[in-house]
């Protein structure tokens, strides 16, 4: 229509045209989800072409927006809050709704978790002297590991990081 083709040529056969526009696509992409989402767009190697590292640096991907979403994105949300206007500030309080003070499980427990379970892996690869030495350590880090994920789940909701802002009333 804006005549940038022949009569006949189809967009498919300008394969310098397809590539930098597909590559011009994947590069929007990525800078939109990483504003929104904090990591890459996912597919963007389909986009491309698509690759088995492709397909891996998307699963990595997948789990940094599970753990971000999750546990560290409560900010995130508060900005955008702020920036739409979905939160207004009271200038008649002086505390801020931002500043709650965590305790010490919210560090400590994530840290000996993943301390156990590393202890609990490298107790499988090193084998000791017997398999019934190698047995007792592995049941105690993996106890340990499984002990401190039990808490954690246990107290879920304290661990993920929520919007701390809160959304005002719509007016109509």
């Amino acid at each position: 229509r804006l005549g940038v083709l022949h009569v006949g040529q189809r967009i498919e056969e300008q394969a310098d045209f397809e590539k930098i526009y597909k590559n011009a696509w994947a590069d929007n992409a990525n800078a939109c989800a990483k504003q929104y989402a904090g990591t890459g767009a996912l597919k963007t190697d389909y986009t491309r072409q698509r690759t088995q590292w492709g397909l891996i640096m998307d699963g990595w991907n997948s789990l940094i927006r599970y753990y971000k979403n999750n546990f560290s994105d409560g900010f995130r949300q508060d900005a955008i809050d702020l920036f739409l206007g979905n939160y207004s500030v009271d200038e008649v309080e002086h505390a801020s709704p931002l500043h709650i003070k965590k305790d010490w499980k919210f560090l400590a427990l994530p840290i000996i978790m993943v301390v156990a379970f590393s202890m609990c892996i490298i107790c499988l690869l090193m084998a000791g002297d017997t398999w019934t030495e190698t047995l007792a350590y592995v049941l105690f880090w993996g106890s340990a590991s499984f002990g401190t994920f039990a808490i954690i789940l246990y107290n879920g909701k304290d661990f993920v990081d929520a919007p701390k802002l809160v959304q005002k009333e719509k007016m109509d």
